[in-house]
């Protein structure tokens, strides 16, 4: 756990802020004025921002949450879990929020295709499928990202070297396609799709992670119960 970050003051904070946020103040400004007055680093505030929700949101999300996926239709929200992934390999905080789904502080830009970490990311994911043996894959990767056409063309042929059933596509919106998605488990952190998608859902990031490392991840429920 980085003490750097997880302090007195930021536990304190997060107390605050989710207190404030369950009596329906508004989140940019409660962000701003609990950050201020706990004198919060750029890190601290993104922690809050991404992994305190309101007690209602949250318990729609444990309500629809899986820990399984074998056997299971898999939609994939692919640069959501690669990136969360790659952060995490980069040494980026990453920690679980008050919902939780796995998160992270940092974010990877530019031409992720051929960066040897965002590589690494893919492989992980890959074999961890592999071993999870869901019925298929179905990995939707946002078309403004550079070479998302080239990636979807690699992760086809590895899902064919895997044994799996399914495909890679690429989509101007990827949130949208997912939250109307109909059958099938969705996997992703993203709060909006988290909230409207009327499918089951998975925290596939963490559970990659969880098949790879030793984790010991601060965990944002704990700090608050």
């Amino acid at each position: 756990m980085r003490n750097d970050i997880i302090t007195d003051e930021f536990t304190r904070a997060l107390r605050d802020y989710a207190y404030m946020l369950n009596r329906n103040y508004p989140r940019k400004s409660i962000l701003k004025i609990v950050g201020d007055r706990y004198l919060l680093n750029t890190f601290q505030r993104i922690m809050l921002s991404r992994g305190v929700f309101p007690e209602n949101d949250i318990r729609g999300r444990i309500r629809k949450t899986r820990r399984k996926i074998e056997g299971q239709e898999l939609h994939i929200d692919a640069y959501n879990v690669l990136f969360t992934i790659c952060n995490y390999l980069l040494g980026r905080m990453v920690f679980i929020a008050c919902d939780q789904f796995v998160r992270d502080t940092g974010e990877v830009y530019g031409k992720p295709l051929g960066e040897p970490l965002f590589e690494k990311a893919v492989e992980m994911c890959m074999q961890f499928l592999g071993k999870s043996k869901p019925s298929s894959v179905d990995f939707i990767l946002d078309s403004p990202v550079s070479h998302s056409a080239e990636l979807a063309g690699r992760i086809r042929g590895l899902i064919e070297s895997a044994g799996l059933e399914g495909d890679a596509r690429i989509d101007k919106n990827p949130d949208a396609l997912l939250i109307k998605q109909a059958t099938g488990i969705i996997a992703s952190s993203d709060s909006d799709i988290l909230d409207n998608t009327e499918q089951p859902i998975v925290d596939l990031a963490h559970m990659i992670l969880v098949d790879n490392f030793d984790l010991h991840l601060p965990d944002l429920g704990r700090l608050l119960a």
